[in-house]
This record gives C-alpha cells, structure tokens and sequence, in this order.
C-alpha cells in the first residue's frame, strides 16, 4: 500500500516539474485555455530555461574538468539569440495585452540573463 501511495506522490511530482520546465506554471495539466501565442510564449519560456541551466551546466564542466567548453557555450547562446528574437516577435505583433506584457518580461529576463553571463 505505501509503495502504491509513494509511486503516486512520484508521478505527480513528475508532472508539476514537467509542466513548469515546459510551460512555466506549477499545474497537472496544461491548460488547454489561451491562444497560439499564448502556448508557443511558454513553450519558449520552457526553451529559454532549459538553454540557461545548459550554459551553466557547461560552466560548471569547464571550472571542474579544465576543458574547453567554448562551442557548447557558443552553441547555446546562438539558440538563445534564436528565442529572444521570436519572443520579440510576439511582444510586437500580439493583440493581446496580457501576452504581450508577459513576452516583454520574459524578452527582459532573457537579456537579463545575457548580460549577466558576459
């Protein structure tokens, strides 16, 4: 019975990190509700975490091992130049005002994190 009652606290621990690393919000399911826009935002919020925490993994592999990790990081800054410019894209063209603040935020955390890693 407990192994049941763990094996469930699990698969939903799973879903909350999944759906927050993909969409952002801490939520079972993905809502449904939203636009295109809206969905590609947070899907690219999701890409943008995941581009950070590989340039910081890369970080921490060159302090520990001394080797050369310059084209990985470089790989991972040119994706991120990639998202900056499609979140750009949305905070201009959206006719929503909602969305288009919360691509300008997220456009600000991105250049945020850029200049904080130079």
């Amino acid at each position: 019975m407990k192994a049941i009652i763990v094996l469930i606290v699990v698969v939903i621990v799973g879903l909350l990190a999944f759906n927050f690393f993909t969409t952002g919000e801490f939520t079972l399911m993905p809502s449904g509700s939203g636009g295109g826009e809206t969905q590609e935002l947070n899907q690219l919020r999701g890409e943008f975490r995941s581009l950070a925490r590989e340039f910081r993994q890369a970080g921490r592999s060159a302090a520990m091992s001394g080797m050369d990790t310059t084209s990985a990081a470089s790989a991972v800054l040119s994706q991120l130049a990639g998202v900056e410019e499609k979140v750009k894209a949305i905070a201009k063209k959206s006719e929503e005002a909602e969305v288009r603040d919360e691509a300008k935020a997220l456009a600000a955390e991105i250049a945020k994190f850029k200049k904080d890693i130079r």
